[in-house]
């Protein structure tokens, strides 16, 4: 675990949340957090840490995730709605990435063939 690095992601996040805290008092928008954008800005510092070969598994498991909740939501209301899904999605994805960005700096120094 390199401690340069994880400050470097630490900061990054510091200043995606500032740059946010200042668009919502700017525009007057809801104070709630962008989870899209958390979960797409911890997947590419997932990304910055692992590479580009090991990243591809955690990508699997972000599309098997979104191709499950859409079956999830056809079995259990027969429909598929984007209003429905897109909230859902985004707030398993924000979950899922906090995990594998988790994950992820333990496991930096993987070996790539």
């Amino acid at each position: 675990m390199e401690i340069k690095q994880l400050l470097l992601e630490f900061l990054i996040g510091a200043a995606f949340w500032g740059l946010e805290w200042l668009v919502q008092r700017l525009f007057g928008r809801p104070k709630q957090h962008s989870r899209a954008g958390w979960a797409l800005l911890l997947m590419a510092l997932t990304e910055a840490n692992l590479g580009f070969y090991w990243f591809a598994y955690p990508m699997i498991g972000w599309m098997l995730l979104g191709i499950g909740l859409v079956i999830l939501q056809l079995t259990a209301r027969r429909e598929f709605l984007y209003q429905r899904y897109w909230p859902a999605f985004w707030r398993l994805s924000f979950l899922y990435a906090s995990v594998v960005w988790a994950g992820s700096c333990f496991l930096m120094q993987l070996p790539t063939p």
